[in-house]
Parts: structure tokens; sequence; C-alpha cells
């Protein structure tokens, strides 16, 4: 018996998820709605080092300062997936610029386009079928008369062809959501199943950047080259040198009304700093998913991955290696299923298993998550106060930045300090951390298997949980 997958969508995830199964001679198709050209974003993301090698990538060289490899970028329109400057030692300055900290950065700036292109190639070559201009517009599914995760079996999709207008539906054993951020699939679902509810204004930061011409020997070494503002405007500004005359400059903004454009932030950023030129070279503008993830990606028949399950950095909107790890898993899930011709919630569960269990990824973003919205809530003078006093400090931030939740150190210390000025500050802090120390734990006793009693107790207790970040 043949066992068919239908992934919506052609991003880094849907493209590794289909190759892998590909190549394990499953049935797979991809329905992507643009075109081979435009796979992508056209700018270069920060994309973790260990999901690139995971995925299979030929990993560069670090040679004085530069990757080298085959795969590396010697200019911006050359071929090649990396840019050739590399960021290991991050600047993590406080919003007003009064402290700097130094971080270990564990990702490489990554061409998105071409890596979409790439990895798309790749599962073509793996033997997958990818239909391009086909928008998938709705999951077909029937209600099983079960409440909860497990209350429909989803057995296809409705698309429609965009160069004909001709729409048709068509049956599979699994469908796999990788659209994107909208999620339009798992919208379809019932409320009851808990997959169907839209993210909110404030899951989503709004992200503007650019990659603009520079002068090297002009570049301020204090504040421009590779530096992450934190906590600025509710967000963070970064400045990223690609290669050797091009720097990218961004900065991303809470999404709610009143914040400052993000396309300001950087405009006033260039200005101050004359070493960068006015030729834009390509760049964009985006909301960015930040919130936390999908306490349940499954349901029986149907999964989400990537941007579609809230799967990025929460503290840096990085969602390309979460993408491609969980393509990675899922493809192992998926080749079980199909083993035992089975597509129900009980076997897919494992997926919330790797993600939320075997793995530390989901209980680390859903405690940044939460810490993420506490600490938008803090002024610029706070945030300095509490770089200069070491309470943010160099571990701290570099963990948070790369995705990972380690609080225990940052309490302790928070606790020493209470009788040492600012108290209601402390208080504020030891309240957001510690709601994210809650968080962290709850998510460590995630249900190794599906039952959904446990489920929905445990599920209570986290949005309980989150209710206080918010």
């Amino acid at each position: 018996m043949t066992y068919k997958v239908i992934i919506a969508g052609a991003g880094p995830g849907g493209a590794v998820l289909a190759r892998e199964l590909a190549r394990k001679k499953l049935d797979v198709a991809i329905y992507e709605k643009g075109e081979f050209k435009d796979l992508g974003h056209d700018w270069s993301d920060a994309v973790e080092l260990v999901a690139l090698k995971e995925a299979g990538l030929e990993m560069p060289e670090l040679l004085n300062g530069s990757w080298k490899g085959k795969l590396v970028k010697e200019r911006h329109d050359a071929e090649g997936l990396f840019e050739k400057h590399a960021v290991t030692q991050l600047r993590v300055n406080s919003p007003g610029y009064a402290d700097c900290k130094v971080a270990e950065f564990k990702m490489i700036t990554t061409d998105r386009r071409r890596l979409g292109q790439h990895l798309i190639n790749e599962a073509l070559e793996a033997g997958a079928e990818v239909f391009y201009n086909h928008e998938v517009n709705r999951l077909l599914f029937r209600e099983n008369g079960r409440k909860g995760p497990g209350g429909v079996d989803v057995h296809g999709i409705k698309f429609k062809n965009l160069l004909t207008g001709e729409e048709k539906e068509i049956h599979a054993d699994l469908v796999v959501e990788s659209s994107g951020f909208k999620s339009i699939l798992r919208s379809c679902l019932p409320a009851y199943t808990g997959l169907a509810e839209p993210f909110s204004d404030s899951d989503y930061a709004l992200v503007h950047r650019e990659v603009r011409l520079y002068e090297p020997d002009d570049l301020s070494l204090t504040a421009v080259p590779d530096q992450y503002r934190y906590g600025f405007c509710t967000g963070y500004q970064w400045s990223h040198i690609h290669n050797d005359n091009q720097i990218d400059i961004g900065a991303g903004v809470k999404n709610e009304p009143g914040k400052p454009d993000p396309r300001d932030i950087i405009e006033e950023f260039i200005l101050r700093n004359q070493a960068i030129k006015d030729e834009k070279i390509r760049g964009g503008r985006s909301l960015c998913i930040v919130g936390r993830p999908l306490t349940s990606f499954v349901t029986n028949g149907f999964f989400v991955i990537g941007d579609a399950a809230s799967t990025s950095v929460p503290t840096t909107g990085c969602g390309v290696g979460s993408a491609m790890l969980a393509a990675l898993w899922a493809a192992d899930v998926i080749s079980e299923a199909a083993e035992e011709q089975r597509n129900d919630i009980g076997i897919l569960w494992r997926i919330n298993r790797k993600f939320y269990g075997d793995s530390d990824r989901g209980k680390s973003f859903a405690a940044l998550s939460a810490l993420r919205m506490m600490l938008q809530t803090f002024s610029h003078d706070e945030l300095d106060y509490l770089f200069k006093k070491n309470l943010l400090d160099a571990s701290t931030l570099q963990n948070a930045i790369n995705g990972i939740f380690v609080p225990p150190g940052l309490l302790k210390t928070i606790r020493a300090l209470s009788g040492i000025g600012r108290p209601a500050l402390l208080l504020k802090l030891n309240k957001a951390v510690g709601t994210a120390v809650k968080i962290y734990k709850h998510y460590n006793e995630y249900p190794g298997q599906w039952d959904d009693t446990l489920y929905e107790e445990w599920k209570s207790r986290a949005d309980d949980l989150h209710r206080i970040a918010f």
C-alpha cells in the first residue's frame, strides 16, 4: 500500500520534510502558491548552525573571521547560500548604549531565497513532486464526535490552480501545513480541537531591514558592526556585516498601535553612521512570529510545522532552523506511521514528544516567549540599569538570543540584590523570571503519550501560566 503525504507550503520546513520523505520512498507532494524564483525572502537571515548541519548542508569553515567553502558567496550576487562575513561574537547593547555585553552567536547569515531554492531542488532530486501556482485554501476533514485535539479526521485538501482558476480536492493519508504564520489550514478546524485559534497581535513583531553599501574604513567599531540592541522600542535593532562592502541594518518592534515604525528606527541609525551609503541592495518588511509555540501540533491525519506552529526563537524571530529541525523529526514520525499504515493522533503525537520532551527547544521557547512579553513592559532606563548591574549578563543574553532558557543563576542574583536600590524594578524582574521558570518546569511535564484527559489538564495549567505574562 502507498502512503500519500501532502505538504502545504514550499518553505524550508516543507522542503526538508518532502526531501526526507521522498528519500524514504514515500509518496509526497508540495503545493505552493508562488513560483520557484520567488521562494524565500529577498534578504539574508541568521539561521542556526546546528539546524543547517542536521539538515545535511555542506557547512563552511571559519578562517580569519570569514566563512570559506563551496556554499559561501564571495559577493552578494554570486552563487551560494552563506554570507562571507562570520558573526561569531555579537555585541549586545542596552537600549541606550549604557552597557554592552559580548555573546557567542551560534548562527550563520544565510540567503533565504537561495536556501529555499536549494532545499526544494534537493526535494525534487529525491523524488518529491512540487506544484507551483497552487494555492491551498481549505482542509478536508470529518468530525468524529470526540472533543479536543482528536475530534476530527483529516483526509485531504482543496486547492486552486492560480494559472487556470480551476479548483480541485485531493485526498491523502496525511496533510502537513508548512504555509507560514497565516496558518490557513489549521484555522479551518473546529475551535474545540485547540488547533484553530489565530495568533494574536502580540505574537508578532513588525520588522524592517535593508542591505546597504558601506565604507569599511569609516565604520565605528563601537556601535555599528555585528551588534544587537536588546529591548529597544519593545523589540530589537541590529546591524550585521555581510561582506567587504555590504551591511544589513534592521529593527523589529512589538506589533501594536503607537509603536515606532521600524523603518524610521533604521533610517535614524543610518543617518548617525555616515559610512552607510544611500544605495539599497535588497531588503523588505514583514510581520515576524515570536509568540509561544502551539501546545500541540497534531490531530488525526494532520500536523503543523514552522511558522504555522509558531516555533521561531521568541527573542529574535529566527524560525528557519526550527522549521528544518521539526521537519527532520516529523520525517521520522511519518515514516513510523507509514510502516504501521496509521495516521491517528496517537502515533502523530510523537512529534509533540520530540519537540517538548526529547528536545529542550519546546520548553525553552515557551519560557522565553513569556519572558519576552514581560520584559517588553520595561522602559529603556530600566533595561539600561539591569545591563549595568549585570542582572542581564552576557551568559543570560547569549542563551536567550540563541533560544535557550537557563534561569536559576539569574533568580539567585536577583534575590541577592533585593535590598540594593530600585526594589520595585527587581521585584518586577523577579516576577518575570519566576513566571518563565514555572512555565519551563511545567512544560517539562508535557504528556509523552496521547491522552485526552491528561493533555487537557496540562494545557489548562499552561494557559494559566502564560496569562500571567500577558
